[in-house]
């Protein structure tokens, strides 16, 4: 039979472990695009742009007067904003 104690100290030092993993993915700070950067980067204009965060295909965040974008928010945009194929005459 195994010692309790011992048993106990593994599954601590597992949990400290889990903890500080979690603190250093926290700790990554976010990163913001402004709109006059986040429109070249999905290549479409600004009043594109601001069609997408009216309608919620790109999530915008508000700081004063500005729009701002997470960089996470641009790559999920990506994923949505839909494909428009144009046809040739």
């Amino acid at each position: 039979m195994s010692n309790p104690f011992e048993e106990i100290e593994v599954r601590l030092s597992n949990i400290e472990g889990l903890i500080s993993s979690l603190n250093e993915k926290q700790s990554a700070p976010k990163s913001f695009s402004s709109r006059e950067e986040t429109a070249p980067r999905l290549k479409i204009t600004l009043p594109t742009l601001d069609k997408y965060t009216k309608a919620g295909i790109i999530k915008g965040s508000r700081i004063g007067s500005r729009v701002l974008y997470l960089e996470s928010d641009i790559v999920e945009a990506v994923k949505e904003i839909p494909i428009q194929k144009s046809q040739r005459r």
